[in-house]
């Protein structure tokens, strides 16, 4: 019976030591008394600075930049130097469970000092830029725009081709409009060229000759600033 109310007490003595890092970690830094308070907001820690201990014994020091219930998260702005003066920001995401002491805490008043003097007597957090709503169709825009520009580009690279070729694809594609189909380059989807990649390699109808005949003269004019001799 004394060995059952020994383990007891020291169960009950490890969770009183584990409640600041989860849900005590309000009150440790000066959470409102009442519970109507508490669920109000948490509005009243934000500009606070902090300097915390991690469970991998790190400790990390800033400015308390928002407090998130619905994740359990703390975000710190570890940045050092005037929000006027650095041109980056540093901030922390820190999980509550994981903060295993809050080594210190001080005031709005304390961390006023923080600011320029011009500005000391405003919140903490105006100087920060405003957080702007997340507008997901202009995200998925540029992502796929983003894939058709390395598609596009993908295309422009021949697939088992010598490198002579892909130099007089290159070469062509800066005057004309030119896509790989297997080892064979298209131009203006009218004119194809064929390895060995030479002017009598070039072939297209006969509707087309007017492009037949410009693709030859600026393939011959490729080749010999290239260097690249005819295969005959």
């Amino acid at each position: 019976m004394e060995a059952s109310n020994q383990r007891r007490k020291s169960v009950t003595k490890q969770q009183q030591q584990q409640a600041p890092a989860t849900s005590s970690f309000a009150s440790i830094v000066g959470a409102p008394s009442t519970p109507a308070d508490t669920k109000k907001s948490t509005e009243w820690m934000i500009g606070r600075r902090i300097k915390v201990k991690t469970t991998l014994d790190e400790e990390i020091e800033g400015l308390i930049y928002t407090v998130d219930r619905a994740t359990n998260c703390i975000a710190l702005d570890c940045s050092a130097g005037s929000r006027h003066t650095r041109k980056s920001l540093a901030f922390r995401i820190i999980k509550m469970p994981h903060i295993k002491e809050i080594v210190s805490v001080t005031s709005d008043e304390a961390a006023a000092p923080l600011q320029d003097p011009a500005i000391a007597h405003t919140s903490k957090l105006t100087s920060y830029l405003p957080v702007n709503p997340v507008h997901m169709d202009r995200i998925v825009a540029r992502e796929q725009e983003a894939v058709r520009s390395i598609r596009q580009q993908a295309a422009k690279i021949g697939v088992g081709v010598t490198k002579d070729a892909q130099d007089i694809f290159d070469a062509l594609t800066k005057t004309l409009p030119c896509r790989w189909a297997n080892d064979t380059i298209v131009v203006m989807d009218e004119v194809i060229i064929t390895p060995p990649y030479d002017v009598a390699n070039c072939k297209a109808n006969t509707s087309a000759a007017a492009s037949l005949a410009r693709v030859k003269k600026v393939l011959e004019g490729e080749r010999r600033r290239l260097k690249i001799g005819s295969s005959q």
